[in-house]
């Protein structure tokens, strides 16, 4: 239990202060807990230089978690420690006896005992970045370069040294270790080759077992703290079905359109679509040149009673055939629209796991969803309505900057399940507002006023709702608030907040360089 007087680098120290009696489930808290806290509230400082962590590996055995992969030492916590293969590592707790014995020549040699009482690890350093983001050290090597080639004779002032520093928000999610066996290598010939280091070992096989059980286990700790945002955005997408005059919204579509065009902002049309719900089927730009491409097969199509609904699935493959926009490919069932960015974070409601065939709260799946996203997910709950049967989470919030959310209002209708909603983002240290018109006119719309969070932001020039009822100065002034410095104008848009979505959901706003904007 960590005391709350605590400052921060003795909780790091009590946590790093494993032992010889603790099992799996509390060592894997413990990589959780210090990953969080290395990756928010610390850098490694040499001279005048700092650096953050952006990938760590953690390692550690005792009797009930034999990692047996895990280098031997003696060490107390928070000690550097160059290990065997010339990496750098900062080290838990951390004993061992260590032996003269004579081997099967009858040699004495002086090697570690495996034994009951000994516990040892620590965490490799494989990625550091500088603060101003110009220098990156990638992989061991280079990072243990920071420790090398000191003053022998008196004090180096320069040494690398762990310090307390404020990263702001920052997620990271869990891949398995890298290099741990080599194609070449079998489990028997790797842990004999690392039973080198101590003295004969009696229960080989069952060390042979436990190495098969931790190889794959995700105790790499990857930091993310860029992803593209609407703000970054410079262009935007329509399906040509918006303007058809019997499939589309012709109208709000002229509208759209000459806003767009006075704003100064690009549009597009793209090509080979089947509706006009454009967010929902195109690809989610993670980064600058990183769009990530899902397989766009929605129940409320695919389970519809509706024939037509299944020939509504668009293939982006096709959409995307001379865009000059490169994609990498997932497999798993996701819509476009139950993705929104916030900060380090993608925001996603819990019917992705239905979608997938997956219980809820199945750690492995969202462990898969974070490893193919390459950014942490926060999943918060949802529940089918009659008013909405597609659990989009961009019908509930949008991200407002630093570690802000504006959320919907949808707690007029629900209130326990905004309260849930809430109450998780605000576990991940955002600060939620919530629209609310309940009780501040007399007869709220609740069949469109849900759609006002459902707005098209492209860099600072935002597009909002409006539907000529009483909540639309209400909306305006709640999202002048959380965007203070962007350009807000409305749009009428009833006609198709009715269907279902809004201005988000029939667009697709990404930044593309300038040669490829005008191409």
């Amino acid at each position: 239990m960590l005391s709350h007087n605590m400052n921060i680098i003795d909780k790091l120290r009590q946590l790093m202060s494993l032992d010889t009696g603790m099992n799996t489930a509390e060592i894997e808290l413990r990589f959780e807990q210090i990953a969080k806290m290395l990756f928010s509230c610390f850098a490694i400082q040499k001279g005048n230089i700092i650096y953050f962590f952006k990938e760590i590996e953690f390692y550690f055995y005792n009797k009930n978690n034999r990692d047996i992969i895990t280098h031997p030492r003696i060490s107390k916590p928070l000690c550097w420690y160059v290990n065997d293969f010339g990496g750098n590592d900062l080290n838990f707790s951390s004993i061992i006896k260590r032996e003269s014995r004579p081997n099967s020549k009858g040699k004495i040699v002086e090697k570690y005992v495996l034994d009951d009482s000994a516990y040892f690890g620590g965490i490799l350093i494989r990625q550091l970045i500088s603060e101003d983001g110009c220098e990156v050290l990638n992989g061991p090597w280079a990072c243990a370069e920071l420790f090398r080639c000191y003053d022998a004779t008196g004090v180096d002032h320069g040494f690398p040294v762990l310090v307390e520093h404020d990263n702001g928000m920052v997620g990271y999610i869990r891949e398995p270790r890298i290099n741990l066996l080599t194609s070449k290598q079998t489990v028997e010939g790797k842990v004999d080759y690392i039973l080198e280091e101590f003295h004969e070992v009696s229960e080989r096989k069952y060390l042979y077992r436990d190495f098969s059980r931790f190889v794959d286990r995700r105790y790499r700790y990857v930091r993310c703290d860029t992803l593209m945002h609407d703000k970054d955005t410079n262009i935007v997408f329509f399906s040509p079905w918006l303007k058809d005059k019997k499939e589309g919204h012709p109208e709000s579509y002229k509208r759209l359109n000459d806003l767009l065009n006075e704003l100064g902002i690009e549009s597009k049309e793209l090509k080979s679509t089947n509706d006009y719900w454009a967010r929902d089927y195109m690809p989610i730009q993670l980064g600058d040149n990183d769009f990530l491409k899902y397989r766009y097969y929605p129940d409320y199509l695919v389970k519809s009673k509706n024939m037509n609904d299944i020939e509504a699935i668009t293939d982006v493959s096709k959409v995307l055939r001379g865009m000059s926009v490169s994609c990498r490919s997932t497999n798993l069932i996701i819509d476009g629209g139950n993705m929104v960015p916030c900060g380090p974070y993608i925001v996603m409601t819990d019917k992705v796991y239905s979608e997938n065939r997956k219980k809820k709260d199945d750690a492995d799946f969202k462990a898969l969803l974070e490893s193919e996203l390459g950014h942490p997910v926060i999943i918060i709950p949802w529940t089918s309505h009659e008013d909405d049967v597609y659990g989009h989470s961009d019908g509930f919030i949008k991200w407002c900057g630093d570690n802000r959310i504006l959320m919907g209002n949808h707690g007029d209708c629900y209130p326990d399940e905004a309260d849930s909603i809430r109450r998780i983002l605000e576990s991940y240290g955002f600060e939620v507002t919530e629209m609310r018109f309940n009780g501040k006119v007399d007869k709220p719309c609740y069949d469109l006023n849900w759609a006002y969070i459902n707005f098209l932001q492209v860099g600072k020039n935002i597009i909002m709702p409006k539907f000529n009822i009483e909540e639309d100065s209400i909306a305006q002034q709640y999202i002048h608030e959380a965007f203070q410095d962007c350009n807000i104008r409305q749009i009428e848009m009833a006609e198709i907040a009715r269907e279902g979505g809004a201005l988000h959901c029939i667009s697709w706003n990404v930044y593309l360089p300038k040669q490829h904007v005008k191409a």
